[in-house]
């Protein structure tokens, strides 16, 4: 049930927020370059933590989980700030910050007492040290020390996403340049026209690549 009702409540806060987005950006270079910094810095965090993350199979506190309980929610924040910044409007910032702090501390809570029902101790003196959100200086000192595997960062779904954004900072990089009325089409745009393609490639490929997997694993452990 708390699952349906994120995606109902991501309904009524998320998709408006791209509904209006074409109408209430006012993109320039400055807020383009900034917008993709965060985005990128999103999506290395994302990245970083996935490489430590088993979902719901044992409990990680190392790499960035020593830090913040939370770095996968941290890293959203940050990717989507950066495409909100890239619109170069106060308002869809302020609305944005709003709409993650509703759509996500809910979840947040929730899953805290799954974890807590789930690893119990182990779980409870995590949560005391380690902060919800916004990492510490500190590590956590009962760290597993466990090692980034980008190949579980991949069985993650990174890449994916990786493509996907990366798709999307080259559509606002075409519609920044268009919208400048240059008359002609440049070497630039043209190169990032193809690399959007490429991602497009990239992308449709390992999402076939990756529902295979899971269709193997799902046939392994209902044989």
């Amino acid at each position: 049930m708390s699952k349906i009702r994120f995606k109902k409540l991501r309904l009524w806060l998320v998709y408006p927020f791209f509904v209006f987005y074409p109408l209430a950006a006012h993109m320039t270079d400055a807020s383009f370059s900034l917008g993709v910094v965060l985005m990128l810095a999103g999506l290395g965090i994302r990245f970083w933590a996935s490489g430590y993350l088993k979902k719901s199979r044992v409990l990680t506190t190392s790499g960035p989980y020593a830090y913040t309980r939370n770095p996968l929610y941290l890293g959203n924040f940050i990717l989507g700030f950066g495409i909100s910044v890239i619109a170069n409007n106060p308002w869809l910032n302020i609305y944005y910050i709003a709409s993650f702090y509703v759509l996500y501390m809910g979840t947040i809570r929730e899953e805290q007492n799954v974890l807590t029902d789930k690893f119990g101790e182990a779980y409870r003196d995590y949560l005391d040290r380690v902060p919800v959100f916004l990492p510490s200086i500190k590590p956590y000192p009962q760290s597993d020390k466990k090692h980034f595997d980008i190949k579980q960062s991949f069985q993650n779904g990174e890449f994916i996403r990786l493509c996907g954004f990366a798709m999307l900072i080259l559509f606002f990089y075409i519609w920044r340049s268009f919208s400048a009325d240059k008359g002609s089409v440049g070497s630039d745009d043209k190169m990032a026209i193809s690399l959007f393609v490429v991602f497009s490639l990239l992308l449709w490929f390992n999402i076939n690549i990756r529902r295979k997997k899971e269709k193997e694993w799902t046939e392994k452990k209902n044989p």
